[in-house]
């Protein structure tokens, strides 16, 4: 779930396309791992931590996230977006943070969503984010972007994807399969945006306020703290 000061009353709607839930597991923290490149950002070490401390069906969704993460690198930025938003999309069943986290509001790294078994709009979109990051797609193509899901009148997350600075962005949703252009999505106000370099007043459109540095969001730092944990901050 999503908390704003802009629109206090949203709530990240539910993806009915999800899968069935895997059984709530406590937060973990595993040591500092080095990042050298694609294979070892999602290391090894990793899928052995998951099987240990959870279960082998935890494990399976590491190996196959580090299975997608090799077989990514080598395509296209484009076919990058699919193959990131596609496996997202199908590995983690939505829950709300109150259901899985027993939490008002939770980020969770990508990690922690697939060895749990769920996550919701939020945790999709900083899976895809930081993945798509780590395959080489520059940071400043791509937005975390709040947005109010106009005909459930609530509050939603996606992720954006600016080809030039003045396009009009793809967005990377889990409410739908397919990438569309922002303007083929009438269903989204959007009302902010913000990576790693900053955080805007944005209407998708190329342009937008900036607001400042993400480090104000208290739930962005505390996920950057946890990944800089696992070794895998960008």
């Amino acid at each position: 779930m999503i908390r704003s000061s802009i629109h206090p009353s949203f709530r990240c709607p539910h993806n009915t396309f999800r899968l069935p839930p895997a059984l709530l597991a406590a937060f973990i923290i595993v040591p500092a791992l080095l990042i050298a490149g694609v294979d070892d950002w999602v290391p090894p070490a990793l899928v052995e931590k998951a099987r240990k401390d959870y279960d082998r069906r935890a494990s399976e969704r590491i190996e196959d996230w580090r299975r997608m993460m090799a077989d990514a690198s080598g395509q296209s930025e484009s076919q990058k977006l699919e193959t990131v938003n596609r496996f997202f999309n199908r590995a983690i069943p939505f829950r709300s943070d109150a259901r899985h986290w027993k939490k008002d509001d939770y980020w969770a790294s990508p990690y922690e969503a697939l060895v749990t078994g769920g996550g919701d709009c939020e945790d999709y979109v900083i899976a895809k984010y930081y993945s798509l990051a780590k395959l080489g797609v520059p940071t400043e193509r791509l937005r975390i972007t709040y947005v109010k899901a106009v005909e459930l009148n609530q509050a939603h997350m996606i992720l954006a994807y600016f080809p030039e600075p003045t396009a009009v962005p793809l967005v990377l949703d889990n409410l739908i399969p397919d990438i569309k252009s922002a303007d083929k999505r009438r269903d989204l106000d959007p009302v902010y945006s913000f990576n790693a370099d900053g955080m805007w007043l944005d209407k998708m459109k190329g342009r937008a306020i900036l607001m400042g540095h993400p480090n104000k969001l208290d739930l962005w730092t505390d996920l950057r703290v946890r990944m800089n944990l696992l070794g895998m901050d960008l």
